[in-house]
């Protein structure tokens, strides 16, 4: 009976130390780092009152009969999952992601292992924990280095005595950028960035110097005088007074910009059909409105006319009527159409007329557009206009498009592949005119000539009257003053030239630019070409295909008129496409591209001008951890120093260790553990190589323990305690009675 009296003892004792467990992980609850323990409980001796016995032919085998006398600790383990992150603003805190533990050294040159990393650097550059142990790994360059468990030190080397400067090699040229005389305090780092106006900055040690770095410079002196401008406009007065200086060596003998531009003539396309249009225009307080009828027949060797009439002969009124079609291969094709004429109307008479005469070589007439629009307040003057019919004087219509005797004449294109040619040049020197794509795009009807960019590509809308001109015009509206989106169309291959454009010089004179690139000065008399380089006026009529001496009389300040020569007359490589071939070639959406833009050597130095250190220039002094103007702790593990002589520098390396069996650590006071047999030696391993964790930058890793968990193994643990001192309790009432029997 007195044994379970001892039995309850060990109850009580094993609860408590479960209890001294439960109560330090809750006062860890927030120690960084800190890794819960785990207890498990074992029951002890058992003293046996029968032994076993195997059966036999006449009797039963027999259990064993034993009774325990309790309880013991049978195990006490550091609980090691992940836990949470608290991100901090120190740039030296780190975490682990993963397994694997932290090294620290104490003074005694003893290691433990923690997962607690709040570290920071100390005056004399060591990387150490709270408790001043050093943080191990490797210091210095790591590129390369395995894992290690070298004490981490930032070194950073003495600085000369020397003029500040710095060279590195841009765009085949050494530049050097240099403070004009010796100082003690000019150890700085210039740092070059783009801005759109020139401005400097000047603090700890770093000069920032911000300016257009894609403006066009063609000389040092061009280029000498932004960055001054730069620290004018910043207020920045250097150290000693001393001057910023760049210079270039060697510099190449062409330092110019170039534009860009192109000669293309292979944009080849097909097209099946000869056309012919009735048009006339109507001005308006807004432009011009556009009537016109378009006819087309599926065979490009076809060479007949159409021609409109206007209302039957005989009849008194010709407002309405039934559209009648006549045609001879002498005189082609006579459409009679009213004021109330449709597209519709004169395709069912050209349907019905063909069918009749399905057995004739007739060609395949169709109407393929009709438009009259709502600006023609009166529909049947233009329909007597489109047949050459007088109207009125005073209705604003001009019928100068229309054959008035002999209709208009289906003309096609030679049998086989057409050629497109395009020749521009863009405005504006340097590359970005190689980083844009311009493309056509055909828009019906007239007017309708339009120009939009959209990022880097420029839109050009073209349509039935779209001239060189008109297509200038367009992109200078497009470019809204940046003359780097400034493109001027030479020639395009089957566009009118159009009128010419009038320029107001600086000096009072008046150029009127032409297509081609031809310009022509009223107060000089004189022509020049696209690059801007004398060339007689017979050398122009030769280039838009006109015969000598046919330029028409020049009045003051006026621009001479140049008329092209019309589709049938033009030169085989200046051929006027027709309306069917224009829609062909635009539609088909053709894209071109600038080349050839070259930016300047000084600007194309700019471009890449970055951070230069200024190394030399100062009294030799030993540099410390103050000197840093940054620090951070990579993924990686490796310390990276931002210092203002020397860059940014490679401070070390935290390195990781892993163990076998880390349960078999032994903990220490300060989150700490130690190596033990159990848990076998340390395996030092680079930040997440070989299994080993990864690191969290600018972070710590929480208390793992649960209180949720806590408190409820308080409870049991309690409750565990309260019933084995009932035992002793009740043990205790057992002898009492058994005491009593004597009395």
């Amino acid at each position: 009976m007195v044994k379970s009296l001892f039995t309850g003892v060990t109850g009580l004792k094993s609860h408590q130390q479960r209890m001294d467990m439960i109560g330090n992980n809750i006062a860890n609850v927030n120690t960084v780092g800190f890794k819960a323990d785990v207890m498990t409980f074992a029951d002890v001796y058992y003293q046996s009152k029968r032994n076993p016995s195997a059966p036999t032919a006449t009797l039963g085998g027999i259990n064993p009969r034993q009774v325990g006398y309790g309880v013991k600790v049978s195990s006490v383990e550091a609980n090691l999952t992940q836990s949470g992150y608290n991100f901090t603003d120190s740039k030296t805190d780190i975490a682990l992601d993963g397994r694997g533990f932290f090294q620290v050294m104490d003074g005694a040159g003893n290691i433990f292992y923690t997962r607690a990393g709040n570290f920071k650097f100390d005056s004399a550059g060591y990387l150490v924990n709270s408790d001043g142990y050093h943080v191990l790994g490797v210091s210095g360059e790591c590129d390369g280095v395995e894992g290690s468990s070298d004490i981490i030190r930032a070194i950073i080397p003495k600085t000369d005595n020397h003029v500040s400067s710095a060279t590195k090699l841009i765009n085949g040229t050494n530049v050097t950028v240099s403070v004009s005389a010796p100082s003690d305090y000019t150890n700085m780092s210039v740092v070059f960035t783009h801005s759109d106006f020139p401005f400097a900055t000047y603090a700890n040690n770093i000069l920032t110097v911000s300016f257009n770095q894609e403006q066009q410079y063609d000389s040092k002196e061009e280029f000498d005088a932004e960055i001054r401008k730069a620290l004018t406009a910043g207020g920045v007065n250097l150290p000693d007074d001393v001057e910023l200086t760049i210079d270039f060596e060697p510099i190449p003998d062409d330092v110019n910009a170039a534009a860009a531009g192109n000669m293309i003539d292979d944009l080849k396309f097909t097209t099946t059909s000869s056309t012919c249009r009735f048009h006339i225009s109507k001005s308006t307080a807004t432009g011009k409105d556009h009537a016109y009828i378009d006819f087309s027949v599926q065979d490009n060797s076809i060479t007949d006319t159409v021609k409109l009439k206007y209302g039957k002969d005989g009849v008194d009124t010709k407002t309405t009527g039934t559209v009648e079609v006549t045609y001879d291969a002498k005189n082609g094709w006579t459409i009679t159409i009213y004021d109330d004429t449709t597209a519709t109307d004169i395709n069912n008479a050209l349907k019905e007329f063909l069918a009749k005469e399905e057995n004739a070589q007739v060609p395949k007439l169709s109407c393929t557009a009709f438009q009259i629009p709502t600006g023609f307040s009166n529909r049947g003057d233009a329909i007597k206009a489109l047949c050459g019919e007088d109207v009125d004087k005073d209705s604003g219509i001009n019928t100068d498009d229309v054959d008035k005797d002999k209709g208009q004449k289906l003309f096609g294109v030679p049998q086989g592949i057409v050629t497109g040619k395009f020749d521009f040049g863009v405005k504006e020197p340097g590359a970005f005119a190689n980083n844009y794509n311009i493309q056509f795009a055909k828009k019906s009807g007239y007017g309708n000539t339009t120009a939009v960019w959209e990022e880097n590509t420029l839109t050009i809308n073209v349509c039935a009257d779209t001239t060189i001109a008109d297509v200038n015009e367009a992109i200078r509206k497009a470019a809204g003053g940046d003359e780097k989106k400034l493109i001027t169309f030479y020639d395009i291959n089957g566009l009118d030239y159009g009128a010419p454009r009038k320029v107001q010089e600086l000096d009072g004179s008046t150029t009127w630019e032409y297509a081609l690139g031809y310009s022509y000065n009223t107060d000089t008399s004189e022509w020049t070409d696209r690059n801007g380089q004398p060339v007689e006026e017979d050398d122009v009529l030769k280039a838009f295909g006109i015969e000598a001496n046919k330029l028409e009389n020049i009045e003051e300040d006026s621009a001479p008129t140049i008329f092209k020569k019309d589709a049938t007359g033009a030169d085989p490589d200046r051929v006027v496409w027709n309306v069917a071939t224009r829609e062909k070639f635009f539609g088909g959406n053709p894209t071109v591209r600038p080349t050839g833009g070259k930016d300047s050597f000084y600007t194309e130095t700019a471009k890449n001008l970055s951070t230069f250190n200024l190394t030399d220039g100062r009294i030799g002094e030993e540099q410390t951890m103050d000197e840093f103007t940054d620090y951070m702790i990579g993924s990686d593990g490796i310390i990276i120093g931002l210092h203002p002589i020397y860059g940014t520098m490679v401070i070390g390396r935290v390195d990781i260790a892993t163990f076998d069996n880390p349960n078999g650590l032994e903990k220490v006071a300060g989150t700490n553990f130690r190596a033990t047999v159990a848990s076998g030696p340390a395996s030092v391993k680079r930040p997440g190589e070989d299994g080993a964790a990864m690191i969290v930058p600018n972070a710590l890793e929480m208390s793992n323990v649960d209180l949720a968990d806590e408190f409820t193994n308080m409870i049991t643990t309690q409750r565990g305690y309260q019933a084995n001192s009932r035992v002793i309790t009740v043990s205790d009432t057992m002898i009492e009675e058994l005491l009593s029997l004597k009395r």
